[in-house]
């Protein structure tokens, strides 16, 4: 045989061997594989996400741990692990008694400063004035008895000024045997008063029927002008209300005791531990009757809403995310439960480990959820770009050429053989990718998932 010839021969068999090979390959597939070996998929329209994952754990929005600004024993611990408290909640209370005690005198005698600059804004009673008015009708009248001598008809009228203020004193002191148990002190203070007043009027209604029925002198007449004089002045005082400076007195009273009273509330208040917040009570750490020292943590105090997730995502990613983008958290302890939430704060500062430069992350969840606890595992996925409607393919159906950087399928043929067709891929996501074209809506892929690669045919 030629040399020619041999040459012609080997260059006929490199050209027919493809589509031998080709046939031969297509024969043993309709042969020896079995449609049960085989995965379909039918080409279908989307929605089609690129998100960076990354790994935290779910953190408290607000996490404190609160103390008593005073020391002293606990009387009283009215919260455990677990329960949910709201804002002004008393969660603990120190012994107070003494503290108590000194709050309710501060609180009495603000009430008794305020009542008495009430009283001097009061406007006289009728029945005083008309006392004031006789006291001074008397004082002249006996003046005038003793200035021009005594007659029977004077001593007899000085006998009845003393009977009637009497009995002004003795209503006075009926009234204040009579009172209501259930008033405050200030008012029994006034009835006092008014039985003070009437006995002053009885000894003065003595003292001029006495000095009647003494002979006349001088020493007489003066006692009884200044009692005119002192008659008037009361009867103006009625008449004129409280002077300023009698008011300027009650307000510095009040003033004094409101100060002490705020002190003593302050007092009162620093043995007892409050909720600055509503949360849930992460741990108590004191008992009923332990000592504790001001400042010493003895309750944490979590607010669990909104729950916030902090991951550390790597430099080479932070890139491409931005706040207020959507997110997807799965956790560890909830396996196939996914909580939508949003990308809220991106940290300016990265940190170093192992020379991995990361940023911490942190997102909150858009519902919240009773099963989410604090300090959780998760994994976040935050969508970086989204196309919607396109075609879509499993990756798991693609196979890349690296050589020259084309992704092929294949592709179902209705004569039950399969064909490999290149196809450009859009948006490649975790799962799955656009693809942009060589493929239909409707076709169908095929591979074999006990094969080697994803090719059918391999490549």
């Amino acid at each position: 045989m030629s040399v020619r010839r041999s040459l012609l021969i080997l260059t006929i068999l490199v050209l027919a061997l493809p589509a031998i090979t080709f046939a031969f390959r297509s024969r043993q597939l309709r042969s020896s594989t079995t449609i049960d070996r085989l995965q379909f998929y039918t080409v279908q329209r989307g929605d089609v996400s690129l998100a960076v994952t990354a790994i935290g754990a779910l953190e408290a929005d607000t996490d404190v741990r609160l103390s008593f600004t005073s020391a002293g024993r606990v009387a009283e611990v009215r919260v455990q692990p677990g329960d949910g408290v709201l804002a002004g909640d008393v969660l603990a209370r120190l012994v107070d008694d003494n503290e108590r005690l000194a709050y309710d005198q501060a609180a009495l005698s603000l009430q008794l400063a305020q009542m008495q600059k009430q009283v001097l804004l009061e406007p006289p009673r009728e029945a005083d004035v008309r006392a004031a008015e006789a006291s001074v009708a008397s004082a002249q009248g006996a003046y005038t008895a003793i200035a021009n001598g005594v007659s029977p008809e004077d001593i007899r009228a000085a006998e009845l000024r003393l009977q009637q203020a009497q009995a002004v004193e003795e209503d006075a002191r009926k009234a204040r045997v009579e009172a209501d148990g259930g008033r405050a002190d200030q008012y029994y203070q006034l009835l006092d008063a008014q039985i003070g007043a009437a006995a002053f009027n009885v000894e003065i209604a003595r003292l001029q029927l006495d000095a009647l029925r003494q002979p006349n002198n001088a020493d007489q007449l003066a006692v009884a002008g200044a009692r005119i004089v002192q008659a008037r002045a009361e009867l103006e005082r009625l008449k004129a209300g409280p002077t300023q400076a009698e008011l300027d007195r009650a307000d510095i009273a009040i003033q004094q005791a409101q100060v002490q009273l705020d002190q003593a509330a302050l007092a009162l208040q620093r043995k007892t531990l409050v909720a600055p917040f509503g949360g849930v009570v992460a741990a108590v750490n004191m008992e009923v009757g332990a000592l504790v020292a001001p400042g010493a943590p003895v309750l944490q105090l979590v607010d669990a809403a909104p729950l916030r997730l902090v991951v550390q995502v790597d430099e080479i990613d932070i890139r491409q995310i931005r706040e207020g983008m959507a997110a997807q958290i799965e956790f560890d302890a909830l396996p196939g439960v996914v909580f939508p939430a949003a990308l809220e704060q991106i940290a300016v500062v990265g940190s170093s480990a192992d020379g991995i430069i990361s940023y911490d992350v942190s997102m909150t969840l858009n519902e919240p959820d009773a099963r989410a606890r604090v300090g959780m595992t998760a994994e976040a996925s935050i969508v970086t770009e989204q196309r919607r409607g396109v075609l879509l393919v499993p990756n798991l159906y693609v196979r890349l050429d690296r050589r020259d950087d084309r992704a092929y399928v294949n592709v179902f043929q209705p004569d039950g053989t399969f064909a490999e067709t290149a196809v450009q891929l859009g948006l490649r996501g975790q799962d799955m990718s656009e693809v942009v074209s060589g493929l239909d809506a409707g076709d169908v892929l095929v591979i074999d998932p006990n094969g080697a690669g994803f090719n059918l045919f391999g490549g």
